[in-house]
């Protein structure tokens, strides 16, 4: 009995250590599970933020449109200036502009022009296809030519007639370097009293104005008749204008056009029906090169060779080139347009600019080109307050236009300014001899009249 009393203090000190060791493994098994389970919600905690960051850039870079806005972000970026800065420049980009080329400022490029000319926006549209690389219409700068005509598309021709005639009438009338004949005098007074008082070109009996530009300035060489043809144009004021001489006459618009088609690469020509020199003086001053001038030619002889035939003589070293006469009988102008087009440049173009029945040819070849899409422009004029428009030759012109598909240039309702500030239409002078008007048969009442009498008509 004595031995079992023994016995159950180590019994129960057994069982008390048995039980802490039970205590303590629990504890250890539950701080174990406890750490599992941390590093579990850590990890789902990481996973999640993983998640949330993914879904934030996908709804950022999802349209702002399906994302709700604050009122405090709209009032924060209504009150941002670039927002009217952009509107702004939205209001003067043209309104069919809206699919060409997004970084004109049409401000800069295109100042004389209203903003929302349709026309306009149809020159940006083409031009944009064709210097798209991505665009099916693309066009290597190679094969991006344009011609113009001058006289009505670029350069005025209401004052009051064509250019050519008014130098002429200066060189017969008012050179008092130059030695006129009577015959030479009395025809171009004939032609200056109906050009001042009708505003029309009368053409006399008994020669014609090719004779007249032939005798009045053959023995020129080519450097000076282009030189006489500048200081013409820079010194003798515009008859009908006020503001203007010749060399100022151009019209601005037409020449913003020029700029913005060179700029993108085009081969700007001009292709008129004027003589050759005169058109390569006036148009110099736009960096113009000779090359790029398609006109009437004057006939060129060696100086001491007047009146022989070319083919008959060899030019010697000590000799010159000088203006002959006459002028080439064959007219730059209408279908004659295409076969100098053809032989000066080799290519068809793309984009052609005329104002008169004279350019319709020219427009038709442009608009026709097998090989590419192309476009023709007629500049109308139909401005009466600012130019010598008519309204009845305008009506004629726009049904032309509608009937062939051309993009027509209104100069009252798509220029804002033609000449710019300054520059003020006034009231013919009238006849310096009324003795001559008479002869009201031989006057021709509009361009295209004159262009078939004419073989020089512009």
């Amino acid at each position: 009995m004595s031995e079992k009393n023994n016995l159950l203090p180590l019994v129960a000190a057994f069982l008390a250590g048995v039980a802490v060791a039970a205590v303590v493994a629990c504890i250890m098994f539950g701080q174990k599970g406890a750490a599992a389970q941390k590093e579990n919600s850590v990890q789902q905690g990481s996973n999640t933020q993983q998640e949330s960051q993914v879904q934030a850039e996908s709804d950022s870079a999802a349209p702002q449109s399906v994302q709700p806005e604050s009122a405090s972000s709209d009032t924060s970026v209504s009150s941002q200036p670039e927002s009217s800065e952009s509107d702004a420049s939205q209001a003067t980009q043209p309104v069919s502009a809206a699919s060409g080329k997004e970084d004109i400022d049409y401000a800069k490029t295109f100042p004389s022009w209203n903003p929302d000319s349709r026309s306009l926006g149809e020159l940006v549209d083409f031009v944009d296809g064709v210097t798209d690389q991505s665009s099916p219409e693309y066009l290597e700068p190679a094969d991006r030519i344009a011609t113009f005509d001058m006289d009505g598309t670029i350069l005025c021709e209401k004052a009051p007639v064509y250019v050519d005639y008014c130098l002429t009438m200066y060189r017969v009338l008012d050179d008092p370097t130059y030695e006129a004949t009577e015959e030479e005098l009395d025809a171009m007074q004939q032609v200056r009293d109906h050009a001042y008082s009708e505003g029309k070109t009368f053409h006399p009996e008994n020669i014609t104005k090719d004779d007249l530009v032939a005798s009045a300035f053959s023995g020129m060489t080519p450097e000076e008749f282009r030189d006489y043809v500048v200081d013409f144009a820079d010194h003798t004021d515009v008859v009908g204008f006020e503001g203007m001489t010749y060399g100022q006459s151009f019209y601005l618009p037409m020449i913003e056009v020029i700029e913005y088609l060179r700029a993108n690469d085009f081969d700007v020509w001009m292709v008129s029906a004027c003589e050759r020199e005169v058109v390569r003086a006036l148009v110099e001053r736009y960096d113009i090169p000779y090359d790029h001038v398609i006109a009437t030619d004057v006939p060129y002889v060696a100086s001491g060779r007047e009146g022989e035939t070319a083919d008959d003589y060899n030019m010697g070293s000590d000799e010159e080139i000088l203006l002959g006469a006459p002028l080439d009988e064959v007219e730059c102008g209408k279908s004659g347009k295409l076969a100098a087009i053809a032989r000066e440049i080799g290519k068809r173009p793309v984009l052609a600019f005329g104002n008169s029945s004279g350019d319709y040819s020219m427009l038709n070849y442009a608009e026709g080109n097998p090989d590419h899409v192309g476009m023709g422009f007629f500049v109308v004029c139909d401005d009466t307050g600012r130019e010598y428009g008519s309204d009845e030759k305008a009506a004629e012109y726009y049904d032309q236009v509608e009937k062939e598909g051309w993009t027509p240039f209104s100069m009252a309702n798509d220029w804002k300014t033609i000449y710019g500030e300054g520059v003020q239409k006034t009231e013919l002078p009238g006849t310096e001899n009324t003795e001559n008007t008479e002869n009201i048969e031989n006057i021709e009442d509009t361009e295209d009249t004159e262009e078939e009498a004419l073989p020089n008509a512009a």
